[in-house]
């Protein structure tokens, strides 16, 4: 224990990003950062909080007094209001608020209070403070100058339940905000820097549509850059203002199969963190009695798109979904509605150059006066302006790529230029005459740039999603320049875009449209290898620094950032481990390695069959005879064998952990020596090779405590456990259990604490008894289920089943046996012979207790359960003897 203890209120915070900070700002960000940590670091601290972190520009503070926590949010956002930023553009943070009992491991707090606090920051809006209703109470009666105002109950992302929450009004701080961030809200969709123009008939007409009983799906269709997802995002925000249905919003242009399409929807329904079972089943139970609108867009990529939207439309009867694609889906219930250019306005009509400020001409008026503010429409440019928006066809990207060049170029100028596009420019897969216009005003924009932005737009081109200025510093040849300054040419030029990060940090992303044209560009160019090797660096990089956040109380923004980033990982993976990829080359090394930290990530969060998948690719590039022993090839065999064991797919697991330390101890790497030793010791417990299984168990452990590696050291006294148990030895896998919680826990390792105190329970069951074994399953079940690893949850059902049993709670063992069933099966994660004999010697005998049907109508209920609601279930009852049938 590192600190206080007992009910603590724990505060988060970060910065609220925005265009204005990147555009305003400039070089002068850092200034305007340190001024923000000085200011709000000096409020905790006059308010007795506790600093436990800072990443970025977010804050994680603790304090023993709930008033004292809301008393330094209060300060802090005075003291942020009442700065004098540099130029004149402030930084505005958002701040939650959480009581709860959060445990101590070494120096970090861990478990679910500490995700639900952050969780409830990232629903706040700059300038806002955000607290739970366990804050609430602490603080209502407290007086002051401060008032509590209810925002109502909220689903956060990863968190089952609903969450009541108030914001706090005091003088000094803003009181005016929008709605909470939450999930199935408005406030979750999309936001633009900028009004949608010329679209308010199509608005209303669409959501007329929608709003009919028969019409469950509407698809918005046209070329690219007709504003398809721009009109979809206003259609859902008119009609989340008219209707209590859930709202949300799925981005897909980054998919291209249906498994992908699942997972992203999935993700961003989280549906629900708790429950391990395929991304398609966690949407469908999600969403089968909600009634919900899903804007699912960019469909045209996912060949079978209309296979998952038909599948939603049928299983989830209240659901309604607003589809964006090029190209229709072709299913019976499907309602077409064209997203047509903007309409350009008759000249011929002897009509006002201020009555002209329409559709076409208000969107470029509009994007030209944001580069140029005295830009208006006067008799001598109108017809050049009406001109240009014709030849480029209404299309509001065409148009918006124009208009930004108006700093520098007049309508006339830019009617020339336009003129002399090439008629010839082709996308491959859309050859329609808009869109060739549109891919000839990309060329036309990017040709105007200078040598050094042109090249930082095609090597962005290698992005799939968004990235921030770190990426653009990794991957771009920025030629001295300041990455800011590189992405500010671009954002002006309006070829690049601004999101909202993960932290509240702006994050910059393409159009598709524009991101293929970059690619083009960076494909005919003879930097794409160079570009694609230094993205897959920066893939290792962000993988290995998010992978060190899993098991910490970061673990919520860790998982965050990966959503972020788990596309261009990807696309690294497939462009590192393609078929024709040299096997000991640099690129295929950098693929070996960036498995590595995916490992835990697949392993821990369900993605088994992913992780296995990308593996198998790396397994065709090593099996031939000529790969050379690397560190980075062990790692990979090492991945390969441990997801292939946990599917006990032993013959394959087997002979990759194998070779992986034979050729560690070629390479004389004690540490990944004493790794495989311990990996492969239990691929031979699961094959029933308990002798062989202890001596390499017991030879990783040797090794370890000789080269002084405390966390491999940990890892094998874990399986000592095992070891242990499978020999009778109960008191002795007892003590090892305990050995191994100490030293994890002094290693500041909470997934390593839940694993040990999972088998604690085991030894604990099997050597004293069902009760001693109840108590620590009482006090660990709840925090060991939130870290969200799907292995260690389910083998926790299997505990927990097992001590029901021994407590004479045949019901209820039979219930949590039928989750963990159910849930190995969704995950693909089938139990070892020796843990069926462990978990058989409790559960056969409370089976024979139960009349014929009891079991199994207690199991099948199980089975439609989450883990989340089996684990509640079992820690409320066990203790408490159901008495059973005669």
């Amino acid at each position: 224990m590192s600190g206080p203890t007992g009910t603590l209120t724990m505060l988060f915070s970060d910065i609220e990003g925005s265009t204005s900070l990147l555009h305003g700002l400039g070089s002068r960000w850092g200034e305007a950062l340190s001024a923000q940590r000085r200011i709000l670091r000096a409020a905790f601290e006059a308010h007795d909080g506790r600093e436990m972190g800072t990443e970025g520009d977010s804050f994680f503070v603790v304090f023993t007094s709930a008033q004292d926590a809301v008393a330094a949010a209060i300060a802090g956002q005075r003291g942020l209001r009442e700065h004098e930023w540099p130029g004149q553009v402030p930084l505005r943070v958002r701040i939650g608020l959480h009581t709860g009992e959060p445990e101590w491991h070494d120096d970090d707090l861990i478990g679910i209070d500490v995700h639900r606090a952050a969780r409830i920051a990232g629903a706040a809006h700059g300038g806002q403070i955000v607290v739970s209703e366990s804050t609430e109470r602490l603080v209502a009666g407290f007086g002051g100058e401060f008032r509590l105002r209810d925002l109502g109950f909220h689903r956060l992302k990863d968190l089952t339940e609903l969450e009541h929450l108030f914001d706090v009004q005091a003088p000094g701080v803003e009181d005016e905000h929008p709605p909470i961030r939450s999930l199935g809200t408005g406030a979750s969709l999309p936001t633009y820097a900028t009004e949608l123009i010329g679209r308010s008939d199509e608005v209303a007409a669409i959501c007329e549509s929608i709003d009919m009983d028969n019409v469950r799906l509407v698809t918005l269709t046209g070329t690219g850059g007709t504003g398809k997802t721009r009109l979809a995002v206003a259609v859902a925000g008119e009609l989340e203002r008219r209707h209590a249905r859930d709202t949300y919003f799925v981005p897909l242009h980054a998919y291209d199969r249906r498994a992908l399409m699942w997972a992203g929807i999935a993700d961003v329904l989280s549906a629900p963190a708790d429950a391990h079972q395929s991304p398609e089943e966690r949407v469908l139970d999600f969403l089968a009695h909600r009634s919900a609108l899903l804007v699912l867009d960019n469909l045209e990529q996912i060949a079978d798109a209309s296979e998952v939207v038909s599948r939603l439309l049928t299983t989830a009867p209240g659901v309604r979904i607003l589809a964006t694609s090029r190209r229709p889906l072709h299913l019976a219930d499907e309602h077409l509605y064209p997203v047509a250019p903007l309409p350009v306005p008759d000249l011929s009509a002897d009509r006002r150059p201020d009555e002209l400020d329409t559709g076409a001409v208000a969107l470029f008026l509009r994007r030209a006066r944001m580069v140029k503010p005295t830009f208006a429409l006067t008799p001598a440019n109108v017809a050049d302006v009406v001109a240009l928006c014709e030849r480029l066809d209404g299309l509001p990207l065409a148009i918006e790529l124009a208009a930004a060049r108006s700093r520098l170029l007049s309508p006339k100028a830019l009617l020339h230029r336009i003129d002399d596009l090439p008629t010839e420019a082709v996308v491959v897969g859309d050859r329609s005459e808009r869109h060739r216009t549109l891919w000839a005003t990309i060329s036309w924009s990017y040709d105007l740039l200078d040598p050094h932005s042109q090249r930082a737009l095609r090597q962005l081109g290698v992005f799939s999603s968004r990235f921030d200025l770190d990426a653009v510093a990794d991957v771009v040849s920025t030629d001295g320049r300041d990455p800011l300054d590189v992405v500010t040419h671009l954002i002006d030029a309006s070829l690049l875009e601004i999101v909202e990060g993960p932290d509240g940090e702006p994050m910059m992303f393409m159009l598709e449209t524009i991101r293929r044209f970059a690619r083009t560009r960076l494909e005919e160019s003879d930097e794409h290898d160079q570009v694609r090797l230094a993205h897959a660096r920066w893939s290792l990089q962000v993988a290995a620094e998010i992978s060190s956040l899993l098991t910490g109380p970061r673990q919520m923004s860790a998982l965050d950032r990966m959503e972020a980033v788990e596309e261009d990982i990807r696309a690294a993976l497939d462009w590192c481990l393609a078929p024709t990829v040299a096997p000991a080359g640099e690129r295929a090394i950098c693929g070996y390695a960036l498995l590595e930290p995916m490992n835990s990530y697949w392993y821990r969060f369900g993605y088994i069959a992913e992780g296995r998948g990308w593996h198998e690719r790396a397994r065709r590039l090593l099996a031939g005879d000529d790969v050379p022993d690397s560190p980075e090839v062990v790692d990979a065999l090492h991945g390969q064998g441990v997801l292939a064991v946990q599917q006990l797919d032993l013959s394959s697991g087997s002979l990759a952990l194998e070779r992986a330390l034979a050729m560690a101890h070629r390479l004389g790497d004690l540490e990944r020596e004493a790794r495989e030793s311990n990996s492969l010791g239990i691929a031979r417990r699961e094959a029933g090779d308990l002798e062989e299984a202890r001596a390499l168990i017991e030879r990783s452990l040797s090794i370890a405590r000789r080269v002084g590696d405390r966390h491999r050291e940990a890892m094998a006294l874990t399986n000592v456990v095992h070891m242990q148990l499978d020999a009778g030895d109960y008191s002795g896998a007892v003590t090892a259990a305990r050995t191994a919680i100490e030293l994890v826990t002094a290693l500041g390792d909470p997934w390593g604490v839940a694993i040990n105190q999972g088998n604690l329970i085991v030894a604990l069951l099997h050597s004293e008894g069902p009760e001693s074994a109840s108590a620590v399953l009482r006090e660990v079940a709840a925090d060991a289920v939130a870290l969200g690893d799907t292995e260690l949850s389910i083998d926790l059902l299997d505990a927990a089943a097992a001590v029901a049993a021994g407590m004479g709670s045949p019901e209820v063992a039979a219930t949590l046996l039928g989750t963990s069933e159910t849930q190995r099966e969704v995950a693909g994660i089938p139990r070892p012979v020796p843990d069926q004999q462990h978990l058989d010697r409790f559960i056969e005998p409370a089976r024979t207790t139960l009349q014929d049907g009891l079991w199994t109508a207690a199991f099948t209920k199980g089975s439609s359960m989450s883990i989340e609601q089996t684990i509640a279930l079992a820690t409320s009852a066990i203790g408490m003897p159901t008495p059973t049938n005669p």
